[in-house]
């Protein structure tokens, strides 16, 4: 069983109970998982990804938007990319610890909801990491809406004040890839959902911004891990 439960602003604690792994598209997200009682990073995706089974215990997850996770581990993204790491391995045995604490208050809010009660002092530190991760001044949330909209990354750059260079770099840093990439996952993932909403390959691939089918279908391929038919067939 797997299920989301939206925080405030846009991060998502996931809880996953028996499963024994699983096709996970590409979201350009970075996730913090605990699973029997290690704390692990899953780095910013940008193909898919086959999910580890839960194992003995319940397996949950903070998910950071795309451009976000930086200011909660602290750590420029790109090394990180498309990469599973111990916590421990990124930072300080303290900031370590701190988030460890934090992800183990999020296995038992995650418990806690099935109960229909919340604790305050639980609600509170994963309150305090979704804030972190959405303290920024409005960059992160800019270049992703511009990404949705596929506006070219040069007139991205200008429209921010920076140069290719400068935009790139931040782009790394902050997002752990760059806005090409962005502009990927973002087409995919209306794809996607023009696709449950029964839309046809040929008209999704029109309508999200692909050249043409065959070019939906690569990157289907490399993003999605199934083609547009088997996807629109697993969301029928």
């Amino acid at each position: 069983m797997y299920s989301e439960t939206p925080l405030p602003h846009r991060a998502v604690l996931w809880r996953s109970v028996g499963s024994t792994g699983s096709v996970v598209p590409a979201d350009g997200c970075v996730d913090l998982i605990l699973r029997d009682g290690h704390v692990v990073v899953a780095g910013p995706s940008t193909r898919w990804i086959a999910t580890q089974h839960d194992g003995a215990q319940t397996t949950h997850g903070l998910r950071l938007p795309p451009g976000t996770a930086s200011r909660v581990l602290h750590l420029e993204l790109a090394e990180l990319t498309d990469r599973l790491v111990s916590l421990d391995e990124l930072m300080t045995r303290a900031r370590a610890g701190a988030l460890r604490t934090a992800m183990l208050g999020t296995a038992m809010l995650g418990t806690a909801m099935l109960d229909g009660e919340r604790g305050p002092e639980v609600s509170d530190g994963l309150r305090s990491l979704a804030e972190q991760a959405a303290a920024d001044d409005g960059w992160s949330r800019t270049v992703h809406r511009f990404a949705t909209a596929a506006l070219p990354a040069m007139r991205v750059a200008s429209e921010l004040g920076a140069s290719d260079r400068t935009f790139r770099r931040r782009m790394l840093a902050s997002f752990g890839y760059g806005y090409a990439t962005l502009v990927r996952i973002e087409r995919a993932r209306r794809a996607r959902e023009l696709l449950a909403q029964g839309l046809t390959v040929g008209d999704a691939a029109a309508t999200a911004g692909f050249a043409d089918q065959p070019h939906l279908s690569r990157e289907f391929r490399r993003l999605v891990g199934a083609s547009p038919a088997q996807f629109a067939g697993s969301a029928a």
